[in-house]
């Protein structure tokens, strides 16, 4: 299991931690960290210039990658917790 650090915008920051678990549960990102189930990651808020102190970790649950005939492009995956 590896922790992972991520930059997230205060837009979609603020759609993961509503009440009640929060509406957005994935993410979007170029696979570059090798994400797999199992593994932390810490999604801190960034408003384009430095971090707002606000953060949030999750675990993965599952990794889609490798599935371009529905839209998702070679070299990205989307993670779900």
């Amino acid at each position: 299991m590896k922790r992972h650090e991520i930059k997230i915008l205060p837009k979609y920051f603020r759609l993961v931690v509503t009440p009640h678990g929060g509406v957005k549960r994935f993410e979007l990102r170029k696979d570059d960290r090798n994400y797999q189930a199992g593994d932390t990651v810490t999604l801190r808020e960034w408003d384009g210039q430095e971090y707002t102190g606000n953060e949030i970790t999750v675990g993965i649950k599952y990794v889609l990658r490798d599935c371009p005939e529905y839209g998702l492009m070679d070299g990205y995956c989307i993670f779900g917790w």
